[in-house]
């Protein structure tokens, strides 16, 4: 491990982003540095911030004037001083996601490096015929004429086409004035200056071939010049064709991209070819996404048995539709339709019929009703209804490879591109390394960043992966580790790398790998800053920052700052509580039994899953687990969940193949709580997703002065007008047009970010006015709150979920995923209380939470398994996809998936109570024994 000089440190001094109490702080580079603390402590504010922003904003200022205007500006941090900080790339939590065309190979780059080794060293195989297709030029046509025999005589001739109303005679003249004298007619040479030019054409052969004579040569006599001069000739006029006939023998070649064989056209290969984000590349028929919207005649009619007199499809039994179907009992029998017959028994032309229609007869099938619904597609209404009748299929013409067919015919070693994506990293790895033989120094070149990202993606545990996986169907962990490839695959040396949280959605199996990672980068002389609460990445580091104690205002000082070592003996910080021991996960006493039934779900075999049977415990804490790419988010958030939601509610997800799912029983409602944004406005924050907005505001409307101006609730609201600054529309800033400049968000000047106008301002209750209430922290508001207790019901769970640091008025932008998914359960949470005392009962509902433990500091995992215990002892039922060795530990019951990753995953190899799956000695058994024993002992 390289050494830092003394003086290579970054140095920060008064650093007071958000939270932060104006921190003085020295960072060695070249090191690998951890940054821990509690949820809310300051971790983000510090790395990405602090550190990031500032390296960012300073390479920035590297570049020209007229470069900076096409960037967006940076705003420098609150800080008194920052030295000796080198130029920085991020992987921050939020990461948007990808679109549509997005997959492993674009997200890494990996398709653009493959798109250049294609381009650059691909042959062109005629799609049709399997011949090589190469443009040929008059040297490699001479080339070709070298291997003649001395003494060998040879044509130069080119092709033309007579059609029926080609005018011979004037062809014929019109070649002799170019000097063209001679003609073949097949094996008939015609001589145009003794006869005329006749081609005998009749009705069943109005089209004949004929082949003009450019010279006539002897291999060994000719001149080069001559040569080439007439292979020019017969290029030019044969419009890119020529052709060599020597005796009954007779070569072809083409100029352009078209096979010499069967004449099939093809383009000339170039990078943007093979990009299916590119119109170019892009397959005509689904334009890169490798699948079309398609009739499904499963939702269309949903009993077959039915006759469509009775309402077979179901599309048009809606009272806006209804017309369509009775247009069809009338008119069906001269249609050749019948209406009273099961839809079962309606033979392959009947079917095509509703299908396709009769537009002749008035009937637009269909497929001719949906065509007029799509050009309506614009009102949201119809984009439901559309929805609920369609699916997505393969496209037929591309087979789901996304390339229009020229890019699929450029291969190297009998391998178009697609073929390459469809292999797993580690085969194509294998596929790529055969490969060495054809090496030249520009092959080389190439082949090195793919294999380095490739053994990147081996390296931090998504080996299984192919890379032309839709990055939408992958899980968020694995969504974040790939992105990572592209950050580490970039090569640069002397770099601060700002990493948040890579151990999310990693088994613990895993991490050791992905440290040996960071640790690589590292040894290459770059700084890595790693935002992590991984004992692992803690423990592997070379030096950490711990922040703390507390979160939001009670966090934001430096508890410790130095080699691993000294973090055991920090008194007051959690992560030093929780490393050497002192704190632990409880192991609960005792396991609670399956009191609501069993859910199962049989046959389910959507991706790598090998038609596997799950029986999911209710009324329990159920933890679904696994190493990565085991087939965890494809049987839980794939399958399981849009099932139910059909079962349940009728609602029309997308769902992976399966079976059968039984077990239902008492279940009314199933909610998944993933990880996306609680909303994409400026305006959406905590305090209105909790909805306790509400009652604070009719809390500031009962005032005595708001009574005396005659303010209601409303006034008190930012998103309608009234008492919200009409400036800036209550989001409390205001974007500026710069023109050909990037646009700028300031403060609003008008109520200096506050969101409301002056006189409403005026308006307090005990001291605040509404927008100091929206500023404060979630604990702070529920002591504010004391007399209120409806404000503090909804507010509570804040504090149980370990969101307490969050302030309301936060806009819903700046939260982490984990947050974001915290802050749903915690409205769970509030609205099942409420319930729970209005009625003296809950209905039972089954919550699915998508690994709840990102981002999360071990003290804050706590408050999480109380918060998911809390929901289980009202009557609930809770189903957790998660690594979390804490989380596992706390189960009252485990489902554990393997026994490897991609196509070696897909099972269940364990399941029980986490002291049946310790002694299962599955990878995920083996990290359960060691957390009880450790759970057991009081830590290690």
């Amino acid at each position: 491990m390289p050494t830092p000089r003394s003086e290579s440190w970054i140095r920060l001094r008064g650093a007071r982003t958000h939270n932060l109490r104006a921190i003085d702080l020295d960072l060695p580079l070249g090191r690998l540095i951890a940054v821990t603390g509690v949820s809310g402590a300051g971790k983000s504010s510090l790395a990405f911030d602090t550190l990031y922003a500032e390296g960012q904003r300073r390479y920035v200022e590297t570049f020209s004037a007229y470069a900076r205007q096409f960037l967006e500006p940076l705003e420098k941090p609150d800080a008194d001083r920052i030295e000796s900080i080198p130029p920085a790339i991020a992987l921050a939590a939020r990461e948007s996601r990808p679109s549509g065309r997005s997959t492993v190979g674009t997200i890494t780059e990996l398709h653009d490096y493959l798109g250049l080794l294609f381009t650059r060293h691909g042959r062109v195989v005629c799609r049709t015929c399997g011949e090589p297709v190469v443009p040929a030029t008059p040297r490699s046509v001479s080339q070709a004429i070298e291997t003649l025999p001395a003494g060998h005589r040879y044509e130069v001739v080119y092709p033309v086409e007579i059609l029926a109303e080609t005018d011979v005679e004037a062809l014929g003249r019109g070649l002799l004035e170019q000097g063209l004298t001679r003609v073949r007619l097949g094996d008939r040479l015609i001589d145009l200056t003794t006869e005329s030019l006749n081609v005998g054409r009749t009705e069943a052969t109005p089209a004949v071939q004929i082949e003009v004579v450019v010279d006539r040569l002897t291999r060994g006599k000719d001149s080069i010049r001559r040569r080439l001069d007439s292979i020019e000739t017969a290029f030019t006029k044969g419009l890119g064709r020529c052709r060599i006939v020597t005796g009954s023998d007779s070569w072809t070649f083409v100029r352009g991209w078209r096979c010499s064989r069967c004449g099939t056209d093809h383009l000339e290969p170039q990078p943007n070819l093979f990009r299916y984000t590119s119109p170019l590349g892009a397959c005509p028929r689904c334009e890169g996404l490798g699948s079309v919207v398609d009739l499904d005649m499963a939702k269309i009619v949903p009993d077959p048995s039915k006759s469509l007199r009775e309402g077979a499809v179901a599309a048009w039994n809606t009272p806006a539709h209804r017309g369509l179907r009775d247009q069809l009992i009338v008119e069906g029998p001269a249609l050749g339709l019948p209406v009273s017959v099961p839809f079962q028994n309606l033979d392959a032309e009947q079917v095509r019929i509703l299908v396709e229609g009769v537009p002749a007869a008035g009937f637009p099938g269909l497929a001719g009703f949906f065509e007029r619904l799509d050009r309506k597609s614009y009102k949201v209404a119809v984009r439901v209804f559309l929805s609920r009748w369609r699916r997505y299929r393969t496209c037929p013409d591309c087979q789901g490879a996304r390339l229009r067919p020229e890019a699929l015919a450029v291969r190297i070693e009998g391998t178009n591109i697609a073929e390459f994506s469809a292999l797993s990293v580690g085969r194509a790895r294998e596929l790529l390394e055969s490969w060495g033989g054809l090496d030249d120094a520009g092959m080389g070149r190439l082949r090195a960043p793919i294999a380095a990202r490739l053994d990147y993606l081996t390296r931090i545990g998504v080996g299984y992966l192919t890379l032309d996986r839709p990055s939408r169907t992958i899980s968020a962990g694995e969504l974040r580790r790939v992105t990572m490839v592209k950050t580490l695959g970039s090569g640069l040396v002397g770099t601060l790398y700002v990493l948040d949280e890579p151990t999310i959605g990693l088994h613990a199996h895993d991490v050791g790998r992905l440290v040996g990672v960071l640790q690589a980068l590292r040894d290459e002389g770059n700084t890595l800053v790693v935002v992590d609460h991984e004992a692992d990445v803690v423990r592997a580091s070379d030096h950490v920052v711990d922040l703390g104690p507390g979160a939001g205002d009670a966090g934001g000082r430096v508890l410790y700052s130095g080699p691993v070592a000294g973090l055991d003996a920090v008194e007051g910080s959690a992560t030093s509580d929780f490393l050497a021991g002192r704190r632990r996960i409880e192991v609960p006493k005792n396991r609670r039994k399956p009191s609501r039934g069993v859910l199962t779900l049989k046959g389910a075999s959507g991706h790598n899953l090998k038609d596997v049977d799950a029986a999911f415990p209710l009324g329990v804490l159920c933890v679904v687990t696994g190493v990565s790419g085991a087939g965890k988010s494809t049987l839980v958030e794939e399958t399981l969940y849009p099932a139910l939601r059909k079962r349940l509610a009728d609602e029309i997800l997308p769902v992976a193949p399966f079976v059968d799912l039984t077990g239902t029983g008492d279940l009314a409602e199933a909610v998944f709580l993933d990880q996306s944004p609680i909303g994409r406005s400026g305006r959406s924050n905590p305090v209105t997703y909790l909805k306790a907005f509400d009652e604070i505001r009719r809390t500031f409307a009962a005032t005595h002065d708001a009574k005396l101006r005659n303010y209601g609730a409303g006034t008190f609201s930012f998103n309608i007008e009234g008492g919200r600054c009409s400036a800036c529309k209550g989001d409390g800033f205001r974007r500026i047009d710069m023109q050909f400049l990037p646009d700028v968000m300031v403060r609003c000047p008008d109520c200096k970010g506050t969101r409301y106008r002056p006189e409403v301002l005026e308006i307090t209750y005990r001291g605040k006015n509404i927008a100091e209430v929206l500023d404060l922290t979630g604990r702070e508001a529920f002591a504010f709150f004391r007399n209120r207790p409806k404000i503090q019901s909804r507010l509570r769970p804040l504090l149980d979920i370990g969101l307490d640091y969050l302030r309301l008025g936060q806009p819903a932008a700046m939260l982490s995923g984990g947050e974001a998914q915290r802050l749903k359960l915690a409205a769970f949470l509030g609205s099942s209380t409420a319930a729970l005392n209005r009625a003296g009962n809950v209905a039972h509902t089954l919550f699915i939470l998508d690994e709840p433990t990102a981002g999360l500091h071990p003290s804050d995992m706590i408050r999480l398994i109380e918060a998911l215990n809390s929901l289980v002892d009202r009557g609930h039922s809770v189903l957790v996809v998660e690594h979390s060795p804490e989380i596992m530990i706390s189960a009252d019951w485990i489902i554990d998936l393997g026994p490897e990753a991609g196509d070696d995953g897909g099972r269940i190899v364990a399941e029980g109570t986490p002291e049946d799956v310790a002694k299962a000695g599955t990878l995920t058994g083996v990290v359960v024994a060691k957390a009880l024993a450790q759970a057991s002992e009081g830590g290690s």
